[in-house]
């Protein structure tokens, strides 16, 4: 199994460069002549050459791969600077972002779908149906807007914009992690600024995964087979903190892994237009400058970056489901026996 994932992974890498590479290629303008204030011709004709951007297409193709795949990934036409190095500044913060906002929604999304099962109560169950409906229809660019507008300028409780506070030192980069840096430090001013500019994004980046586990246990905690375990764990006298502990993660727990990580890309897309929402200084905001630039060397790489890092954590998250799903409700069910 582990070598088809790997030739699939590999496929996709193939795929995916390929398709990045012809793509940005086909867009109208040159990149280099839009990047001198002056274009000359012979000036451009000069660069082109130097970046190896009039050699064959097949030649330039190769080239990119091969680029990539050993860490040479070009300067930024606008910084000047190796797009590897700003890549491993701006991803902790889009990482720190999305890690957040992924814990904030499954912590919703679980006990917003356990509690309305386990109480009954009519206002939960609109609850859950409210969060469904807002995360998987509302734009999330529009939750970021009401989101800044309610928080910073109306209640005025957290910043509107950017990750750190600028008046205070900054701790040392030790993971790139402003959280867990700050902790290392021992500073609690640097902590907690930190964390109150990380709570508007994080609550607007949770709201699609907040959705999505909620309709994914809601209608897994709906399967005939899991009442029946149920009713069966409550006959045997059972209490429902063992019940909802113990035994009902063991068959819930594998399909809410795998719905996390297949929709880790549609998370970093989130992040993408938060970060531009609230001026966050990630890999989306990072990216939207290089397109709208047309920085061919930052679009090309970070891009194939991103893709491989969303299919190894989809591969992650459906390895990790299949260790836990064979025999899943067997195993709950045996519990309740021995329990």
């Amino acid at each position: 199994m582990f070598a088809r994932k790997a030739a699939l992974g590999l496929a996709i890498f193939f795929v995916a460069a390929s398709v990045l590479f012809f793509a940005i290629r086909a867009v109208p303008g040159d990149p280099v002549a839009l990047r001198l204030k002056n274009p000359d011709p012979v000036r451009v004709a000069e660069m082109r050459a130097r970046l190896g951007l009039d050699d064959a297409v097949a030649v330039q193709w190769w080239r990119y791969v091969e680029s990539f795949v050993v860490g040479d990934w070009g300067r930024s036409f606008t910084s000047g600077r190796a797009v590897l190095s700003d890549m491993a500044e701006f991803l902790p913060a889009t990482l720190e972002l999305g890690l957040a906002g992924l814990c904030i929604g499954v912590f919703v999304g679980v006990a917003g779908a356990v509690a309305a099962e386990v109480f009954r109560v009519g206002w939960l169950r609109r609850f859950s149906f409210v969060l469904g409906t807002v995360g998987l229809t509302v734009p999330i660019f529009w939750i970021g807007m009401l989101l800044l507008i309610l928080g910073s300028w109306w209640l005025g409780w957290f910043p509107s914009s950017g990750r750190f506070d600028p008046t205070l030192s900054a701790p040392t980069a030790r993971t790139g992690f402003l959280l867990v840096d700050a902790l290392l430090a021992g500073d609690v001013r640097a902590w907690w600024s930190a964390v109150n500019h990380l709570v508007l994004p994080a609550v607007c980046l949770s709201v699609y995964p907040a959705a999505q586990v909620c309709a994914v246990l809601q209608a897994r905690l709906q399967d005939r087979r899991l009442q029946t375990l149920l009713v069966s764990l409550r006959a045997r006298g059972l209490g429902p903190v063992r019940i909802w502990w113990r035994h009902v993660p063991a068959v819930v727990s594998a399909p809410l892994i795998t719905v996390i990580g297949s929709n880790f890309g549609a998370l970093l897309g989130g992040a993408v237009l938060t970060e531009t929402v609230f001026s966050w200084p990630g890999v989306g905001r990072y990216l939207v400058g290089a397109v709208l630039d047309r920085d061919l060397f930052v679009v090309q790489n970070v891009l194939l970056a991103i893709v491989l890092l969303v299919v190894a954590v989809v591969f992650a998250a459906d390895l990790a489901a299949s260790l836990m799903n064979p025999a899943a409700m067997r195993g709950a069910e045996r519990h309740g026996r021995d329990g």
